[in-house]
Protein backbone atom coordinates (compact mmCIF):
# COMPACT_ATOMS: atom_id res chain seq x y z
CA UNK A 1 0.00 0.00 0.00
CA UNK A 2 2.88 2.38 0.85
CA UNK A 3 4.49 1.69 -2.54
CA UNK A 4 1.21 2.43 -4.38
CA UNK A 5 0.75 5.75 -2.58
CA UNK A 6 4.32 6.76 -3.40
CA UNK A 7 3.86 5.82 -7.06
CA UNK A 8 0.65 7.88 -7.32
CA UNK A 9 2.35 10.89 -5.74
CA UNK A 10 5.20 10.71 -8.25
CA UNK A 11 2.71 10.58 -11.16
CA UNK A 12 0.83 13.58 -9.81
CA UNK A 13 4.05 15.61 -9.44
CA UNK A 14 5.17 14.70 -12.95
CA UNK A 15 1.82 15.67 -14.42
CA UNK A 16 2.03 19.05 -12.69
CA UNK A 17 5.47 19.69 -14.16
CA UNK A 18 4.26 18.91 -17.66
CA UNK A 19 1.28 21.29 -17.32
CA UNK A 20 3.52 24.03 -15.94
CA UNK A 21 5.92 23.72 -18.91
CA UNK A 22 3.16 24.11 -21.52
CA UNK A 23 2.44 27.68 -22.81
CA UNK A 24 -0.88 29.06 -21.64
CA UNK A 25 -3.21 29.46 -24.63
CA UNK A 26 -5.73 32.34 -24.36
CA UNK A 27 -9.39 31.42 -24.29
CA UNK A 28 -9.94 32.82 -27.81
CA UNK A 29 -6.90 31.06 -29.23
CA UNK A 30 -3.51 32.44 -30.14
CA UNK A 31 -0.59 32.32 -32.53
CA UNK A 32 2.76 30.56 -32.38
CA UNK A 33 5.43 33.16 -31.64
CA UNK A 34 8.78 31.39 -31.45
CA UNK A 35 10.45 31.41 -28.04
CA UNK A 36 7.44 33.12 -26.45
CA UNK A 37 5.29 30.09 -27.23
CA UNK A 38 1.73 31.06 -28.06
CA UNK A 39 0.84 34.79 -28.05
CA UNK A 40 -2.63 36.33 -28.08
CA UNK A 41 -3.91 37.61 -31.42
CA UNK A 42 -3.77 41.22 -30.19
CA UNK A 43 -0.07 40.87 -29.24
CA UNK A 44 1.21 38.37 -31.81
CA UNK A 45 4.93 39.27 -31.86
CA UNK A 46 7.60 37.87 -29.55
CA UNK A 47 10.05 40.38 -28.08
CA UNK A 48 13.02 38.04 -27.73
CA UNK A 49 14.81 40.38 -25.32
CA UNK A 50 12.42 39.59 -22.48
CA UNK A 51 10.22 36.89 -24.02
CA UNK A 52 7.12 39.07 -23.84
CA UNK A 53 4.27 39.06 -26.34
CA UNK A 54 3.90 42.54 -27.89
CA UNK A 55 2.21 44.25 -30.85
CA UNK A 56 5.43 44.84 -32.78
CA UNK A 57 9.20 45.18 -32.74
CA UNK A 58 11.71 46.94 -34.96
CA UNK A 59 12.25 43.63 -36.75
CA UNK A 60 8.58 42.67 -37.05
CA UNK A 61 5.98 45.38 -37.68
CA UNK A 62 3.66 43.30 -39.84
CA UNK A 63 0.82 43.42 -37.31
CA UNK A 64 0.89 47.24 -37.38
CA UNK A 65 1.20 47.47 -41.15
CA UNK A 66 -1.98 45.46 -41.57
CA UNK A 67 -4.09 48.02 -39.68
CA UNK A 68 -2.41 50.25 -41.16
CA UNK A 69 -0.36 51.75 -38.33
CA UNK A 70 3.35 52.12 -37.55
CA UNK A 71 5.44 50.53 -34.82
CA UNK A 72 6.59 52.64 -31.91
CA UNK A 73 9.67 50.58 -31.15
CA UNK A 74 10.39 51.91 -27.66
CA UNK A 75 7.00 50.75 -26.37
CA UNK A 76 6.42 47.91 -28.88
CA UNK A 77 2.94 49.18 -29.78
CA UNK A 78 1.11 50.20 -32.94
CA UNK A 79 0.37 53.93 -33.27
CA UNK A 80 -0.96 56.29 -35.96
CA UNK A 81 2.35 58.04 -36.49
CA UNK A 82 5.85 58.72 -35.31
CA UNK A 83 6.59 61.49 -37.83
CA UNK A 84 4.44 63.64 -40.14
CA UNK A 85 5.54 61.50 -43.07
CA UNK A 86 3.32 58.76 -41.58
CA UNK A 87 0.21 60.98 -41.96
CA UNK A 88 -1.44 60.88 -45.40
CA UNK A 89 -4.73 62.75 -44.98
CA UNK A 90 -4.96 66.40 -46.10
CA UNK A 91 -6.95 67.34 -42.99
CA UNK A 92 -4.61 65.47 -40.62
CA UNK A 93 -1.11 65.74 -42.08
CA UNK A 94 0.89 66.57 -38.94
CA UNK A 95 2.04 64.02 -36.38
CA UNK A 96 1.41 65.03 -32.78
CA UNK A 97 4.43 63.22 -31.37
CA UNK A 98 3.13 63.48 -27.80
CA UNK A 99 0.01 61.48 -28.65
CA UNK A 100 1.37 59.72 -31.75
CA UNK A 101 -1.78 60.80 -33.58
CA UNK A 102 -2.24 62.61 -36.90
CA UNK A 103 -3.64 66.12 -36.50
CA UNK A 104 -4.27 69.33 -38.50
CA UNK A 105 -1.27 70.87 -40.23
CA UNK A 106 0.36 73.95 -38.71
CA UNK A 107 2.74 74.86 -41.54
CA UNK A 108 3.65 74.00 -45.13
CA UNK A 109 6.31 71.58 -43.91
CA UNK A 110 3.60 69.29 -42.52
CA UNK A 111 2.15 68.86 -46.04
CA UNK A 112 5.23 67.58 -47.86
CA UNK A 113 3.81 64.06 -48.01
CA UNK A 114 0.44 65.08 -49.49
CA UNK A 115 0.79 64.99 -53.29
CA UNK A 116 -0.38 68.19 -54.99
CA UNK A 117 -1.44 69.80 -51.70
CA UNK A 118 1.76 71.34 -50.40
CA UNK A 119 0.36 74.41 -48.61
CA UNK A 120 -1.18 74.51 -45.15
CA UNK A 121 -4.35 76.59 -45.16
CA UNK A 122 -6.50 76.75 -42.02
CA UNK A 123 -5.28 73.38 -40.77
CA UNK A 124 -5.78 71.54 -44.06
CA UNK A 125 -3.24 70.79 -46.78
CA UNK A 126 -4.35 72.62 -49.93
CA UNK A 127 -3.21 73.43 -53.46
CA UNK A 128 -2.61 77.13 -52.85
CA UNK A 129 -3.29 80.10 -50.61
CA UNK A 130 -4.00 83.69 -51.68
CA UNK A 131 -0.60 84.71 -50.30
CA UNK A 132 1.25 82.12 -52.39
CA UNK A 133 -0.89 82.05 -55.55
CA UNK A 134 1.82 83.67 -57.67
CA UNK A 135 4.12 80.71 -56.98
CA UNK A 136 1.45 78.03 -56.87
CA UNK A 137 -0.97 78.80 -59.70
CA UNK A 138 1.13 79.84 -62.69
CA UNK A 139 -0.32 83.32 -63.11
CA UNK A 140 -3.85 82.29 -62.16
CA UNK A 141 -5.72 83.14 -58.97
CA UNK A 142 -6.22 81.04 -55.87
CA UNK A 143 -9.84 80.77 -54.74
CA UNK A 144 -9.83 81.89 -51.06
CA UNK A 145 -12.90 79.74 -50.36
CA UNK A 146 -11.53 76.46 -51.70
CA UNK A 147 -7.76 77.12 -51.67
CA UNK A 148 -7.60 75.73 -55.22
CA UNK A 149 -6.11 77.33 -58.32
CA UNK A 150 -8.67 78.77 -60.74
CA UNK A 151 -8.57 79.26 -64.51
CA UNK A 152 -8.74 83.06 -64.13
CA UNK A 153 -5.65 85.12 -64.92
CA UNK A 154 -4.58 87.52 -62.19
CA UNK A 155 -5.70 91.15 -62.65
CA UNK A 156 -7.86 90.31 -65.69
CA UNK A 157 -11.45 91.04 -64.57
CA UNK A 158 -12.97 94.45 -65.27
CA UNK A 159 -15.45 96.37 -63.13
CA UNK A 160 -18.74 94.46 -62.82
CA UNK A 161 -17.25 91.19 -64.09
CA UNK A 162 -17.43 88.03 -62.00
CA UNK A 163 -14.60 87.04 -59.69
CA UNK A 164 -13.76 84.91 -56.68
CA UNK A 165 -10.73 86.84 -55.41
CA UNK A 166 -9.57 90.45 -55.12
CA UNK A 167 -6.44 89.55 -57.07
CA UNK A 168 -8.55 88.86 -60.18
CA UNK A 169 -9.72 92.49 -60.41
CA UNK A 170 -7.94 94.59 -63.03
CA UNK A 171 -8.56 98.18 -61.92
CA UNK A 172 -6.56 99.49 -58.98
CA UNK A 173 -8.65 99.66 -55.82
CA UNK A 174 -11.27 97.20 -57.04
CA UNK A 175 -12.17 94.26 -54.85
CA UNK A 176 -14.27 91.13 -55.38
CA UNK A 177 -17.59 91.94 -53.71
CA UNK A 178 -20.56 89.70 -52.95
CA UNK A 179 -23.76 91.06 -54.57
CA UNK A 180 -27.49 90.38 -54.56
CA UNK A 181 -30.41 90.59 -56.95
CA UNK A 182 -33.85 91.30 -55.52
CA UNK A 183 -32.63 90.34 -52.05
CA UNK A 184 -30.98 87.00 -52.89
CA UNK A 185 -27.26 86.29 -53.36
CA UNK A 186 -26.34 86.68 -57.02
CA UNK A 187 -25.21 84.66 -58.86
CA UNK A 188 -24.40 82.52 -55.81
CA UNK A 189 -22.64 82.60 -52.44
CA UNK A 190 -19.24 81.78 -53.95
CA UNK A 191 -19.07 84.37 -56.76
CA UNK A 192 -18.64 88.14 -56.54
CA UNK A 193 -18.07 91.08 -58.88
CA UNK A 194 -15.14 93.46 -59.18
CA UNK A 195 -16.22 96.83 -57.77
CA UNK A 196 -14.43 100.05 -56.83
CA UNK A 197 -14.51 101.36 -53.27
CA UNK A 198 -16.29 104.67 -52.70
CA UNK A 199 -13.00 106.31 -51.81
CA UNK A 200 -12.54 109.14 -54.32
CA UNK A 201 -16.23 109.10 -55.31
CA UNK A 202 -18.39 107.05 -57.65
CA UNK A 203 -19.29 107.53 -61.32
CA UNK A 204 -22.27 106.44 -63.40
CA UNK A 205 -23.52 103.84 -63.92
CA UNK A 206 -21.97 102.67 -60.62
CA UNK A 207 -23.55 105.45 -58.59
CA UNK A 208 -25.31 103.40 -55.90
CA UNK A 209 -23.36 103.00 -52.65
CA UNK A 210 -23.21 99.43 -51.37
CA UNK A 211 -22.32 99.92 -47.71
CA UNK A 212 -20.47 97.58 -45.37
CA UNK A 213 -19.88 94.85 -47.93
CA UNK A 214 -17.41 92.02 -47.46
CA UNK A 215 -14.92 91.03 -50.09
CA UNK A 216 -14.71 87.33 -50.93
CA UNK A 217 -11.01 87.62 -50.06
CA UNK A 218 -11.92 88.59 -46.51
CA UNK A 219 -11.89 91.66 -44.20
CA UNK A 220 -12.15 94.56 -43.93
CA UNK A 221 -15.67 95.44 -44.99
CA UNK A 222 -16.03 98.63 -47.04
CA UNK A 223 -18.46 100.67 -49.11
CA UNK A 224 -18.44 100.20 -52.88
CA UNK A 225 -19.67 101.96 -56.01
CA UNK A 226 -22.43 99.65 -57.19
CA UNK A 227 -25.78 99.36 -58.95
CA UNK A 228 -29.44 99.14 -58.00
CA UNK A 229 -29.55 95.47 -57.01
CA UNK A 230 -33.35 95.48 -56.94
CA UNK A 231 -33.58 96.29 -60.65
CA UNK A 232 -30.36 95.18 -62.32
CA UNK A 233 -27.42 92.81 -62.27
CA UNK A 234 -23.80 93.47 -63.14
CA UNK A 235 -23.86 91.32 -66.34
CA UNK A 236 -26.81 93.34 -67.66
CA UNK A 237 -25.08 96.64 -66.87
CA UNK A 238 -21.87 95.41 -68.51
CA UNK A 239 -23.81 94.43 -71.65
CA UNK A 240 -25.04 98.03 -72.08
CA UNK A 241 -21.54 99.35 -71.42
CA UNK A 242 -20.20 97.05 -74.13
CA UNK A 243 -23.01 97.90 -76.61
CA UNK A 244 -24.13 94.27 -76.87
CA UNK A 245 -26.77 93.76 -79.60
CA UNK A 246 -29.81 91.49 -79.36
CA UNK A 247 -30.41 91.10 -83.09
CA UNK A 248 -33.49 88.92 -82.66
CA UNK A 249 -35.20 91.50 -80.47
CA UNK A 250 -35.53 89.07 -77.55
CA UNK A 251 -34.63 89.81 -73.93
CA UNK A 252 -33.37 86.24 -73.67
CA UNK A 253 -30.45 87.27 -75.90
CA UNK A 254 -29.26 89.55 -73.09
CA UNK A 255 -27.83 88.59 -69.68
CA UNK A 256 -30.52 87.24 -67.38
CA UNK A 257 -32.01 87.97 -64.99
CA UNK A 258 -32.76 91.70 -65.53
CA UNK A 259 -31.47 92.01 -69.10
CA UNK A 260 -33.77 93.79 -71.60
CA UNK A 261 -33.66 94.11 -75.39
CA UNK A 262 -34.82 97.62 -76.27
CA UNK A 263 -34.15 100.64 -78.44
CA UNK A 264 -31.40 102.65 -76.78
CA UNK A 265 -31.60 106.19 -78.07
CA UNK A 266 -31.53 105.78 -81.85
CA UNK A 267 -29.95 102.32 -81.67
CA UNK A 268 -32.25 99.37 -82.26
CA UNK A 269 -32.06 96.05 -80.39
CA UNK A 270 -29.54 96.80 -77.70
CA UNK A 271 -29.14 95.01 -74.38
CA UNK A 272 -29.98 97.23 -71.44
CA UNK A 273 -31.61 97.01 -67.97
CA UNK A 274 -34.35 98.58 -65.83
CA UNK A 275 -33.73 101.80 -63.92
CA UNK A 276 -35.59 104.39 -61.85
CA UNK A 277 -33.18 107.37 -62.03
CA UNK A 278 -30.69 108.51 -64.69
CA UNK A 279 -27.74 108.14 -62.28
CA UNK A 280 -28.08 104.36 -62.67
CA UNK A 281 -27.38 104.63 -66.41
CA UNK A 282 -24.34 105.47 -68.52
CA UNK A 283 -22.59 108.81 -68.11
CA UNK A 284 -23.11 111.59 -70.63
CA UNK A 285 -20.43 111.47 -73.33
CA UNK A 286 -20.34 115.20 -74.15
CA UNK A 287 -22.87 118.06 -74.46
CA UNK A 288 -23.06 117.90 -78.27
CA UNK A 289 -23.56 114.14 -78.48
CA UNK A 290 -25.02 112.86 -75.21
CA UNK A 291 -24.78 109.14 -74.70
CA UNK A 292 -28.31 107.71 -75.06
CA UNK A 293 -27.57 105.40 -72.16
CA UNK A 294 -27.55 108.38 -69.82
CA UNK A 295 -31.35 108.59 -69.87
CA UNK A 296 -33.83 106.56 -67.86
CA UNK A 297 -37.20 106.30 -69.55
CA UNK A 298 -39.44 104.19 -71.75
CA UNK A 299 -38.92 105.77 -75.22
CA UNK A 300 -42.68 105.97 -75.43
CA UNK A 301 -42.84 102.20 -75.87
CA UNK A 302 -45.07 101.69 -72.88
CA UNK A 303 -42.43 99.57 -71.20
CA UNK A 304 -41.11 100.21 -67.72
CA UNK A 305 -38.21 102.64 -67.51
CA UNK A 306 -34.85 101.37 -68.70
CA UNK A 307 -31.45 102.88 -69.40
CA UNK A 308 -31.47 104.48 -72.83
CA UNK A 309 -35.23 104.75 -73.02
Amino acid sequence: MMRLAFFLAVLTLAAGCVLEDKPIIPDDGGIEAGPCGVCAFETPVCNVDDLQCVECTAEDDGFCAGKPLVCKTDTFECVECIASSDCNDADAARCDTDLNECDACQGDGDCTGIAGLLRCGEGVCVECTPDTETDDCGGKSCDPATFACTATVLASRETCQTCVSDSECKEAGNRCVAMTYQGAPYPDMQTGFCLKTTEGGCERPFAITLADRASLSGPPTASYCGINETLATCPAVKALLDDVQCTGGMASECPQPSGLCEQVGDLQNRCTYPCDVAQQCLPIGNPDNPNPGSTCGSSGSGSDDYCGG
